[in-house]
């Protein structure tokens, strides 16, 4: 009997997700050993997987707060609906164009900004120089790598300190001017929002690959 546990009726336990759970986390989060793989950079096993409710938000949680250079992006701040809600992209994916370099650049962009944001504290447009100063002693003896982070800094370092999602619809609204000038030379722009690829002849089609690569 001295070891029952006796609950009143407005005691409470936690609540039924990790990120929620402020009051109990810190406390109660006991490592099974997941937390030093995911801080070992070295160790190839990076993706937590389990069930619903086996801690794997709690464990990502507890990394993020142990260590100062983690970065935490949320699925929810990818803009992925306007991706998905792209006339050209579906347009694209539609007649069969690859569009795997595209996306494999957008995420490198993204995680990149993402990590020079932390690294240089870059909360508004006066932190450039920061960056500017790393870049000039960095590449000092490397002049043409010195110039592609320059330009890349130029082209995309003005909103660095924007939310992730804004940079996607940057990036992506670049993408689809682009190619949209491109195909405008085969097509009027307006059938792709009517028919999509339906419509389109196989030089059409052949020509359109050829203008986006």
């Amino acid at each position: 009997m001295a070891n029952r546990f006796m609950f009143r009726a407005m005691d409470t336990v936690g609540v039924g997700d990790a990120e929620s759970d402020h009051a109990f986390l810190v406390e109660c989060f006991h490592d099974t050993g997941g937390l030093g793989l995911l801080r070992d950079c070295a160790d190839h096993r990076r993706i937590v997987l389990g069930r619903t409710g086996a801690g794997k938000t709690a464990l990502l949680w507890e990394l993020t707060n142990r260590s100062s250079t983690a970065i935490d992006i949320r699925p929810e701040s990818l803009a992925l609906a306007y991706i998905s809600n792209s006339t050209i992209l579906k347009f694209l994916d539609e007649i069969g164009v690859n569009l795997d370099t595209f996306f494999k650049l957008l995420w490198r962009h993204v995680f990149t900004v993402e990590v020079i944001k932390a690294r240089f504290h870059m909360d508004s447009a006066d932190a450039r120089e920061g960056l500017h100063d790393w870049l000039r002693n960095t590449f000092s003896k490397k002049k043409k790598q010195h110039e592609k982070a320059l330009a890349y800094l130029e082209n995309w370092g003005s909103k660095f300190w924007e939310q992730t999602d804004y940079r996607i619809e940057e990036l992506t609204t670049k993408f689809e001017n682009d190619v949209g000038a491109e195909i405008s030379a085969v097509i009027p722009l307006a059938r792709i929002g009517i028919s999509g690829g339906r419509a389109l002849s196989q030089e059409e089609k052949a020509s359109v690959h050829d203008r986006v690569k």
